[in-house]
């Protein structure tokens, strides 16, 4: 199986090598056209030097033959074999043998002497392995002595110039070769560490789909490995959290389903053996009743947060009176405020601007919210209800006095069935289910909903409601 380390190992050294060689090459390619042409701009300089000494000692003229001698002291100022072209094509030449001479073995000298005696300074290299064993950097120049115009060519031998190249090309090899193997070093140790953390991480996934959420993932790295390993970590931790949930939500259900059912199953038994006298008869059938519509109503809460968080919940928004949906509602809990002495502060804003949303799921939240606010406020306790309009928008504000919650409970009061925790009074009579309708529907309305919680105000939740839209 190839692994990620020897994947990334293979690109990463078919990169350098790519790279070296395509230096090397460049590199190369460089330093011969600059070591070319600073030898052309050399010969260049040094023959003009040499034009105007002789220039400035023969003033006007000169003869061939004290030219030809002259060009023999220029031999060996350049260090270079030298050609003297005349306008009428005669030739003259510091080589040994003027017999190998012969311009028509070169079939761009021609060009390049019309060009020289029209001024121009050429350069070019030459291999004729007619005449030179090796290549040869030919430099044409326009000499002119007084009225008198040559096309004089240096003939550098190459090797001289390849050999500065190629010693320069050694080192620049020899540089790039150890910075190769440090690179090569490095990507070995990056690639091999980073293979054996993605290993890591991949074997806690499998741990984990196992149904083991007990594993951490230890990689002190501050990048996008890191992150992952941080992120993973935090989902381990919510899963199990959530199985925890499960677990807690599946043992309470149980018990409360168990109850009613019980109650139900021992009163039809008893009504239909004869245990249960005629006249207690419709009592106990009232029993059997509430526990059925409790049983159903659980069910209910169930099958409706299922379809919010599956995103099939359709809502008919219209323009409605917030305020009355408010007090209609709590007429509801008139009984219970009554029983527990509840001292009630309504506040409502008096603007005429209509809610617009599900008339249906904004009355559920207020209800769940106050159903939560009654079952948890203290004896003697306050229960506050506020509107307010800012901008487009109603706030609503719910809040009851009794037991502060932690930072710990408010981050979980949104999961379904915690309401089932023993914290929270396990003896209350509901599924758990109120809360985590409430934000179903307040994200299905694209509104917010918040939580507070201290000494001063007990419990409050805060959410906002769209105004009517005028068209």
């Amino acid at each position: 199986m190839k692994t990620i380390f020897h994947k990334f190992a293979f690109v990463y050294i078919l990169i350098f090598l790519i790279s070296f060689i395509l230096i090397i090459v460049g590199v190369r390619s460089v330093l011969d056209i600059y070591f070319v042409s600073h030898e052309t701009d050399l010969i260049v300089k040094r023959v003009s030097n040499y034009e105007e000494l002789v220039n400035s000692r023969y003033i006007n003229s000169i003869s061939l033959n004290l030219l030809q001698e002259q060009i023999m002291l220029l031999d060996g100022y350049t260090g270079a074999n030298i050609w003297l072209f005349t306008e009428s094509g005669d030739l003259y030449t510091t080589e040994v043998d003027e017999i190998f001479i012969d311009p028509t073995k070169y079939g761009d000298l021609s060009a390049d002497v019309s060009e020289v005696f029209a001024g121009k300074t050429t350069s070019r290299e030459v291999l004729n392995k007619e005449v030179y064993a090796d290549r040869v950097l030919r430099v044409g120049y326009p000499f002119t002595v007084g009225e008198t115009r040559y096309a004089m060519f240096i003939n550098v031998p190459m090797p001289e110039i390849e050999d500065t190249i190629s010693k320069v090309s050694v080192i620049i090899f020899i540089s790039l070769s150890f910075s190769g193997i440090l690179a090569v070093f490095l990507i070995f140790f990056i690639t091999r560490r980073m293979g054996y953390e993605i290993q890591v991480i991949n074997e806690a996934a499998q741990y984990i789909a196992e149904g083991n959420f007990d594993k951490k993932i230890i990689i002190n790295r501050k990048d996008e490995l890191g992150d992952l390993a941080k992120s993973f970590n935090i989902m381990a931790d919510k899963l199990d959290q959530q199985e925890k949930t499960k677990r807690m939500f599946i043992s309470s259900l149980s018990h409360d389903l168990r109850s009613p059912l019980t109650n139900i199953k021992g009163y039809t038994r008893g009504i239909l053996d004869g245990t249960i006298e005629v006249e207690k008869q419709n009592r106990y059938l009232n029993i059997v009743l509430n526990e059925s519509e409790r049983l159903i109503k659980m069910i209910n809460d169930l099958l409706d947060l299922s379809k919010m968080e599956s995103g099939s919940l359709v809502l008919n928004k219209t323009d409605f009176d917030l305020n009355e949906v408010i007090v209609n509602v709590l007429d509801s809990f008139e009984q219970v405020i009554i029983e527990k002495r509840v001292k009630l502060t309504v506040d409502l804003a008096h603007d005429k601007i209509k809610a617009h949303g599900d008339y249906a799921s904004i009355q559920r939240i207020v209800f769940n919210l106050l159903d939560n606010a009654t079952k948890f406020v203290d004896l003697d306790g306050t229960i506050s209800v506020r509107t307010e309009l800012k901008g487009d928008k109603y706030y609503v504000g719910i809040n009851n006095t009794g037991n502060v919650l932690t930072d710990k409970e408010l981050q979980r009061i949104w999961d379904r069935f915690t309401k089932l925790d023993k914290s929270r009074g396990l003896e209350k009579k509901s599924s758990g289910l109120g809360l985590s309708i409430v934000k179903e529907l307040i994200k299905a309305h694209h509104e917010e909903i918040k939580v507070y919680s201290n000494e001063d105000i007990g419990v409050a939740f805060i959410f906002t409601v769209s105004t009517q839209i005028f068209k």
